[in-house]
């Protein structure tokens, strides 16, 4: 009996603690993070002709919140900057690390946003290229 009773408060506890579990990632962006946009960033030079910038949408996955920027240079993507990437945990913090590099890399290799998902990275990944795609329409439109 009394291990009946010990079960049900220990299976009691348990419930309490996963319906109180928040999956939304962190409102703030993480201050340690290498990624982080500058505090006093100096005013952003102008543009040379034909290169334009555009910026995707702040987009959340259950783990991080991912925004990133396009550069055009004669409607070909030219630059890309990661202006947001946080992580609910240093193992996300890892993993985004590790994935935004490769992330970048490919698109600027293949000129556009038709890339593949890193693996062990999928919604990173996937958050990425669709703030990407945002970033690089909000740039053919400006």
């Amino acid at each position: 009996m009394r291990r009946a009773v010990a079960a049900l408060a220990v299976t009691a506890v348990a419930v309490v603690l996963l319906a109180r579990y928040e999956t939304e990632p962190p409102a703030q962006l993480n201050p340690r993070s290498a990624l982080r946009p500058a505090a006093t960033a100096a005013p952003a030079p102008r543009p040379e002709p034909g290169v334009r910038t555009g910026r995707g949408p702040l987009l959340t996955t259950p783990f991080s919140s991912i925004q990133v920027q396009a550069e055009l240079t004669r409607g070909r993507l030219s630059g890309v900057t990661t202006l947001a990437l946080t992580g609910a945990d240093a193992h996300t913090l890892a993993i985004n690390r590790r994935a935004e590099p490769l992330l970048r890399e490919e698109a600027l290799r293949a000129g556009d946003a038709d890339i593949d998902v890193i693996s062990g990275a999928t919604y990173t990944s996937e958050s990425w290229i669709e703030s990407l795609r945002a970033a690089i329409k909000d740039a053919r439109r400006g």
